[in-house]
């Protein structure tokens, strides 16, 4: 398991086609052409991988569920309902595409780690694609138009995933998230905030350049990381039984339990993830997995389709946190902590 703070990266980008009215306001005729439109650009265009569209009515719940774990899909346009959506994964996952959902074009890139470079350029080739073919609704004095004002300008979010327990567990957050929000950059909980799991991002409409509000919020990353270990170091330096204490216990359960829910494993793989951060537990089990990487394949969806072969066609099943439990024993079945 690599230990680090930034844990994962994410891009978003928001787009609309000129000469139509955002989507909660359009007819249900002009949603479904333009559906069409894209998909047929997607199908039929000249890309680097192929683009694979999704019937949205024909897939199930865990099906659903699965692409918004791995964030190839909001949770927001997962929960909507209405004529003239679509959606469509680019390759193996590198991207994706919301049609229709809050804006008439949403593009999408995820990536554990921190390169968000590396996602706005990948997004940017994508994005230059479809503006080949659509004509997007775009102001000189306000950048890309959005359904959301607030969003105008280059349309992009971006997102950075930081593991920050310490913090958490100070109630450091919310002097942190006051900083922020001078720079127009926010923090939001992950899981609600489980094992300490927080999203940095940018806030308000961005006139900035895209590469410069990625330099900004790599900065500001930085800064809060930086926080962080700081905040740790003083944990194990003041409270050293404590901190040994907690990080043993969460130990034992990951070695022991038979049923383990979603939000109990984050908590106690956040705890021992600190643990082995601080040189105080060894866990050869785990390889160089990352944290937040081994949190993801926890969630619900990934349990049922990637270890339960869709057994069960319910996410609340008892056999999920059993199954659930089952892996942790197995990873964590050599761990030790340091004397």
């Amino acid at each position: 398991m690599t230990s680090s703070v930034l844990t994962a990266s994410a891009l978003g980008l928001s787009r609309n086609e000129s000469g139509r009215r955002f989507p909660h306001a359009e007819d249900a005729a002009a949603l479904e052409e333009l559906r069409s439109g894209v998909i047929e650009i997607l199908t039929g265009g000249s890309w680097d991988q192929p683009w694979h569209v999704h019937d949205l009515e024909k897939m199930d719940a865990v099906e659903v569920d699965h692409l918004v774990e791995r964030g190839l899909m909001t949770p927001a346009f997962a929960d909507r309902t209405g004529e003239g959506r679509g959606f469509a994964v680019y390759g193996d996952g590198e991207a994706s595409l919301e049609i229709n959902g809050e804006d008439h074009l949403r593009l999408l890139a995820y990536r554990r780690g921190g390169d968000l470079t590396a996602l706005w350029s990948l997004l940017s080739r994508l994005d230059d694609g479809l503006e080949t073919v659509l004509s997007y609704a775009f102001d000189p004095q306000w950048g890309y138009l959005t359904a959301r004002p607030h969003r105008a300008g280059s349309g992009m979010r971006a997102y950075a995933t930081l593991h920050l327990p310490a913090l958490t567990l100070m109630g450091r957050l919310s002097e942190t998230a006051l900083e922020l929000a001078g720079q127009r950059f926010g923090l939001t909980p992950l899981w609600g905030g489980l094992g300490g799991i927080i999203q940095v991002s940018n806030l308000g409409p961005q006139g900035k350049p895209e590469t410069e509000i990625l330099q900004q919020i790599g900065h500001i990353v930085r800064g809060v990381i930086e926080k962080e270990r700081s905040v740790r170091k003083m944990l194990f330096r003041e409270n050293p039984v404590q901190s040994r204490d907690q990080i043993g216990r969460a130990l034992g359960l990951l070695q022991q339990a038979w049923s383990m829910p979603f939000h109990e494993s984050v908590n106690l793989i956040s705890a021992v993830e600190v643990g082995i951060d601080a040189g105080l537990v060894e866990a050869p089990g785990l390889g160089s997995e990352p944290t937040f990487g081994l949190m993801s394949r926890l969630q619900p969806a990934h349990v049922v389709v990637d270890y339960m072969d869709r057994r069960v066609g319910c996410l609340e099943s008892p056999a999920v946190d059993e199954q659930r439990a089952r892996l942790l024993r197995e990873l964590f079945a050599g761990a030790v902590i340091m004397s």
